[in-house]
């Protein structure tokens, strides 16, 4: 087999770049949106920093939770190996 060897050191910490891009993604698009329209709170602005908080919790979640059983360690799924 030529397969290459598992890292398994990506897999140490699953959420960390989620939360790290969503936070950075929820605050800088808040951030701009209230500089851009102080008096208007709805527009694709705030939309945007929606999803970047909602990957946020994702991301925390997968801190807490940790690797979950259906991760693959060469990246992807393995539902099919259960």
């Amino acid at each position: 087999m030529t397969d290459k060897p598992i890292n398994r050191a990506h897999g140490r910490r699953p959420g960390l770049w989620l939360t790290i891009v969503g936070g950075l993604v929820a605050v800088g698009f808040a951030i701009y949106a209230l500089l851009a329209a102080p008096d208007s709170t709805s527009g694709p602005l705030w939309i945007v920093a929606g999803w970047g908080a909602l990957l946020f919790i994702y991301g925390v979640y997968r801190l807490v939770r940790g690797p979950s059983s259906l991760d693959d360690p060469r990246g992807g799924t393995d539902a099919n190996g259960r």
